[in-house]
């Protein structure tokens, strides 16, 4: 017992080897144990691909060969997400729009050269380089400072399969201009001037309207365009567009504290309402109302021909608010809940449909039903806030998702259950927020910081159908989910959701299962 004696040597001779010890203690904290689960579906990567942007170079001649052809993207904010990916109907390719500097790139992969999803050290999967990604600049994207946040807007995704397909890419630089274009779905035009886009409309202008300093609000409707978004200090500027009325447009930016709700189709030269947030907003995402919600609340059973206004998710600060654009009463601002301590601000937030019981978390929450919306928040405190729109309370917490600050957040559409997390370090995540844990889900790791993290929907890989899958409660049960990297890279997955009880297919497929389900290793 005393200090500097040594223990009995029956304590001894009971105690196991430190080597025995150090295992066990590494099992318990696999990240192979953590990903399977118990009972929930699993969310398979089937291709992984990391596919270099051919950016615009520098002269070699003032920088060397080194430097040719190849520059690293633009910073921006922390906070910013410069990412799109557009619909697949037949899941075969990536088409990601990324921006960097003042420009808009598509880049179109193909998903057949990484099939081969091997693991790595501690259950992490390795991509495989592909050659073959083709990079077309946007050229009628031009912006006079550095653009901050991208938002796309596909029919397809929506379930639209009738129409031209066309996709609308929002861009916003740190002076809040937003630039939306039309693109064709297999980028033709990306060549178009500004000039032919504007005169065929297929490219809209929206700038930040505030009346000059020293003029009247009845002068200030004549004042130049140049005049108008003159007066913000530069910073992260984001916009959403309305999944039922893509025609609503919300760009938020950060200094300036507003949020200018447009309507595109009848004025885009101004803002049909503004709105005054309490503190600096780091996301803006509009409500998913396409799910069968109680009805009067902030879901709600919504198709594509409805152009009522719906409600648009702020993180601002420390706090998610709930703002509805046609309300006058506290400016706008619906409903607010605090979700973190002071100086751990929100930096991502996300909006999807609950599908319930089958949403592959196999888990039943209590203040959570069928169709209802859900609002999915995190930030520095590296935690995943789950809310009802509707009912306006926590439905779950997911604490310590990732190792440092949550900057990128998406839900997946295939497994609503499970998110996808990307913070200040190299290493994106997929989990289940429903259970608070990796059950189900994968992770890998990019070369460098990221950039933005998107996804979309993928259809008619492989013939998935699992049931509450999006939209409407059914459906492929596929993601294209991509990362960009601060070296110029883009890595792009295709995610499969596999049914729980469909566990000899998972193992045929997948390589982040065990050979068996009972086995240890």
């Amino acid at each position: 017992g005393g200090r500097g004696l040594a223990a009995p040597e029956s304590t001894l001779a009971s105690r196991p080897p430190r080597a025995r010890f150090v295992y066990a203690m590494a099992a318990i904290g696999s990240k192979r144990k953590r990903f399977l689960g118990d009972g929930n579906d699993a969310m398979q990567v089937t291709s992984l691909v990391k596919s270099p942007l051919a950016l615009p170079g520098c002269d070699p001649a003032d920088y060397g060969e080194r430097y040719f052809d190849r520059v690293n993207p633009s910073p921006a904010s922390m906070f910013s997400s410069r990412l799109a990916v557009q619909t697949d109907t037949s899941g075969e390719r990536c088409v990601a729009f990324v921006a960097t500097s003042g420009g808009l790139w598509r880049h179109d992969v193909s998903f057949a050269g990484g099939t081969d999803v091997r693991e790595g050290k501690e259950a992490m999967l390795k991509p495989t380089e592909v050659t073959d990604g083709r990079t077309a600049r946007v050229a009628r994207v031009a912006h006079r400072s550095e653009v901050q946040s991208l938002a796309m807007y596909d029919p397809r995704g929506v379930g639209d399969l009738d129409g031209p397909g066309d996709v609308r890419v929002a861009s916003v630089d740190s002076h809040g201009r937003c630039t939306i274009s039309f693109v064709k779905r297999d980028g033709s035009d990306c060549d178009v001037s500004a000039d032919d886009a504007s005169r065929e409309g297929r490219m809209i202008d929206l700038r930040p309207w505030r009346a000059p300093i020293g003029s009247s609000s009845s002068s200030a409707s004549s004042s130049s365009s140049s005049s108008r978004s003159a007066w913000f200090v530069p910073g992260w500027a984001g916009a959403a567009f309305d999944k039922t009325d893509p025609d609503s447009v919300a760009i938020a930016r950060h200094f300036a504290k507003t949020i200018d709700v447009f309507d595109v189709a009848s004025d885009p030269s101004r803002p049909t309402r503004t709105v005054h947030t309490l503190l600096c907003p780091h996301s803006v995402k509009w409500v998913d109302r396409t799910g069968a919600g109680a009805a009067g609340g902030a879901g709600g059973n919504r198709t594509r021909d409805d152009k009522t206004p719906g409600m648009l998710a702020v993180a601002e600060g420390n706090q998610l608010a709930l703002y509805d654009p046609r309300a006058g009463e506290r400016g706008g601002c619906a409903r607010r809940m605090t979700l973190c301590n002071r100086g751990q601000p929100l930096y991502a937030t996300a909006c999807g449909v609950s599908q319930g019981n089958f949403g592959g978390g196999a888990v039943a929450l209590p203040n959570l039903r069928l169709g209802e919306p859900l609002v999915a928040a995190a930030g520095a405190e590296r935690c995943v806030h789950v809310l009802n729109a509707d009912r306006w309370s926590v439905v779950k917490r997911w604490p310590t998702a990732i190792k440092f600050e949550i900057t990128l957040l998406e839900l997946s559409a295939a497994s609503p259950d499970h998110c996808y997390l990307a913070g200040l370090d190299y290493e994106m995540v997929c989990g289940c927020w429903s259970r608070g844990a990796l059950a189900g889900g994968f992770a890998f790791r990019g070369d460098s910081r990221w950039l933005g993290l998107a996804r979309a929907d993928g259809v008619g890989v492989g013939g998935f159908n699992v049931p509450g899958s999006n939209p409407g409660g059914g459906g492929p049960g596929v993601d294209i989910v991509a990362g960009y990297a601060e070296s110029g890279n883009l890595f792009a997955a295709r995610v499969a959701r596999i049914a729980s009880s469909e566990w000899a297919g998972y193992e045929k497929v997948g390589r982040i299962l065990p050979a068996s389900k009972g086995s240890d290793e």
